[in-house]
């Protein structure tokens, strides 16, 4: 068989008959042997290769491809192929990929990135999938509806968007709205909230690091979120708290687009969305140079500010509704409407904490209040609104909470019985009829 042809490829080539002995071997694989073409000849391949599984091929004919195997420090990467003549093994050639230990530490590297971008990138998209189903934009208020506008019509430009707010206003859900209509949900959004991560590890966060760079660092390295958001949007939350030397840098990204790991040498270019969140004031962190001013104008370009909860009442309710029954419904519960003066003490409730603290009162209501309507009282017992500065019960209101809930304990002891109930309230039947109608209960 001629094999001449392949003298000149890039690829190690090597032929052996049913002996073992080497009959033919180019200059690439008799480099990868280290060893020269006239003195392989006719030598056994296993004084190369003692632990070669051409035996194998050559016993059962079966072809390997993608096959590793390793030689002092060196790697090679191809195929075994068995070589048949009028249906008979007659030999077998073997295909070769030299990869030295060095280049193979570079791939193993760029392999463990890219499995870990993969598990991030899996729980990302869960996550993605999860903030889907979340709180959608429950409103009803002018001012949210301006907002609305305003996300709609910045969403898809490429320009940082900077979100200002009270604790528990909605920032997150605006951000989410955001990036639902941003035309980068096939790439990633990715989290970071800048107050609970130690300052010291805020640059390795970012952008990462490469393995050996610092003592504790991982020894295959770490992606950092520029680059796992590249494509789609980075949250950065609470940014008031990012240290003064990570926000030089991360302005630096803002208007480069690159980022370099610690401990690289090589320049990424990463195309991120950047939205950032406070609920601090910014200017007055300027002012007291604790906050870098090209920073806060880089970032402030587009702002959207949530105004608290107290500042749109008419959002009370409609949020009040939609997070009793999504609560309702993941409890298996019956979902209870909130009765009139309920509604109003709502209302009128200041919200100290926003929408945050409005969601999670109503999960306590949905799961305590076994009444047929949440009523003041179950404010009272369940939301402790009376203990706060900002309650605004009067007793009347109070008196009338206490008497309905008298009247349903009664009303579910008696099984519902009005005239037992009636009798052991200790009034007759027309005024219990009165009081029921007064207090909504059917």
């Amino acid at each position: 068989m001629d094999f001449s042809a392949y003298d000149s490829l890039s690829i190690g080539i090597v032929a052996l008959d049913t002996n073992m002995k080497v009959i033919y071997c180019n200059d690439t694989y008799a480099k990868f042997l280290n060893d020269t073409r006239d003195h392989i000849y006719g030598r056994d391949f296993r004084d190369y290769v003692p632990d070669s599984k051409f035996p194998e091929v050559l016993r059962t004919g079966e072809t390997h491809t993608g096959v590793w195997t390793p030689i002092s420090d060196t790697v090679f990467f191809g195929n075994r192929i068995p070589v048949f003549e009028n249906g008979k093994i007659v030999g077998a050639i073997g295909e070769m990929i030299l990869a030295n230990t060095e280049e193979m530490d570079r791939l193993a590297e760029r392999l463990t990135d890219t499995e870990e971008q993969l598990a991030l990138l899996r729980q990302n998209f869960k996550e993605t999938q999860i903030n889907k189903k979340k709180v959608p934009l429950i409103y009803q208020s002018e001012a949210m509806d301006r907002i609305l506008n305003m996300v709609l019509k910045v969403a898809p430009l490429d320009t940082t968007v900077l979100i200002t707010g009270e604790t528990g206003s909605g920032k997150e859900v605006i951000m989410e709205t955001l990036y639902q209509y941003s035309g980068r949900t096939d790439h990633p959004l990715i989290k970071l909230n800048c107050a609970a991560i130690p300052s010291e590890l805020m640059e390795a966060e970012l952008f990462g690091y490469e393995k050996g760079s610092f003592t504790g660092a991982l020894n295959q390295g770490k992606i950092g979120k520029f680059e796992l958001a590249s494509g789609g949007v980075l949250f950065l939350d609470e940014i008031s708290s990012m240290p003064l030397t990570m926000q030089s840098k991360l302005l630096r990204v803002l208007q480069d687009k690159v980022v370099e790991r610690i401990g690289g040498t090589r320049s990424k270019e990463v195309d991120i969305k950047i939205i950032a969140a406070t609920n601090d004031n910014l200017e007055q962190k300027v002012q007291e140079n604790l906050f870098r001013s090209d920073l806060f104008y880089r970032l402030n370009i587009i702002r959207i500010h949530v105004p608290p909860l107290r500042d749109r009442r008419d959002d009370i309710l409609p949020l009040c509704e939609h997070f009793l029954k999504h609560y309702s419904k993941k409890f298996g519960k019956e979902p209870r409407p909130l009765s009139p003066s309920a509604i109003r003490q709502l209302q009128r409730y200041e919200w100290p904490g926003n929408v945050r603290e409005l969601r999670n009162m109503m999960e306590r209501l949905a799961i305590m209040v076994d009444g047929a309507v949440i009523s003041t009282l179950d404010l009272i017992n369940y939301a402790g609104l009376q203990t706060g500065q900002n309650t605004k019960f009067s007793l009347s209101e109070q008196v009338d909470a206490y008497e309905k809930r008298l009247i349903l304990d009664t009303l579910k002891r008696c099984s519902g019985n009005k005239a037992s109930a009636a009798e052991k309230l200790g009034v007759n039947r027309t005024t219990l009829y009165s009081k029921l109608q007064k207090y909504d209960i059917s």
